[in-house]
């Protein structure tokens, strides 16, 4: 159940969803923060979406067999979102990527800042489509970090059409960055470096 700061069930800032256990769901396990929806143009930078939800933690749940309908679905999906923790949770079998947080496709201030991914295990994901990521990122997100996490390379995706599924997927224009101490049985990190869609100077990795 996902809690606000005075103990009542609610959606938004402020909200843990922590200890709980999802399996066979037919879209995305958990979704957060705002996809700039319909009539926004999905490619600008809109700062104010952050605001709408912050301080977010997705702690110590297990995620089975996500995305078991909608093959575009993910387990943990986080849009616009600012100050938010994933942390300590276990990802396995899901038909596209794991864990994404970021929304937008730009390098501008997007309000996104202050995200934290850490001590979270992946596996098996991509089992049916592939440009994806057990970890996957997109835009300007400063003092951001992808730390301490144990990801499988991607399941061998019978309908996959190419070659992009990654462990951590930087996706168009991440930026702000910081990513250490990942552990995997393969190459780590996806740098999109088509066009425009390259990270940015702010990424490092250690």
């Amino acid at each position: 159940m996902a809690l606000c700061s005075h103990g009542c069930p609610r959606t938004g800032s402020d909200c843990t969803v922590s200890h709980c256990r999802f399996e066979r769901i037919g879209g995305t396990a958990i979704l957060g923060g705002s996809f700039a929806e319909s009539p926004l143009e999905v490619h600008r930078p809109y700062k104010h979406l952050a605001e709408r939800c912050q301080r977010l933690l997705i702690s110590d749940n297990e995620f089975l067999l996500t995305a078991q309908e909608d093959w575009g679905a993910v387990a943990i999906g986080l849009g616009y979102v600012r100050s938010c923790t994933v942390s300590r949770n276990v990802v396995t079998g899901t038909n596209y990527s794991g864990i994404c947080i970021g929304w937008g496709w730009t390098p501008h201030d997007t309000g996104m800042a202050d995200n934290h991914i850490e001590h979270n295990s992946v596996s098996d994901y991509a089992c049916q489509l592939y440009d994806a990521g057990g970890i996957y990122t997109l835009s300007n997100q400063p003092r951001s970090s992808i730390s301490d996490n144990d990801i499988s390379q991607p399941y061998p995706a019978p309908y996959a059409t190419n070659h992009r599924g990654f462990p951590i997927y930087l996706d168009a224009r991440t930026d702000g960055f910081t990513i250490e101490n990942t552990r995997t049985d393969g190459r780590p990190v996806r740098r999109d470096e088509i066009g425009d869609n390259h990270p940015g100077p702010d990424v490092k990795i250690k």
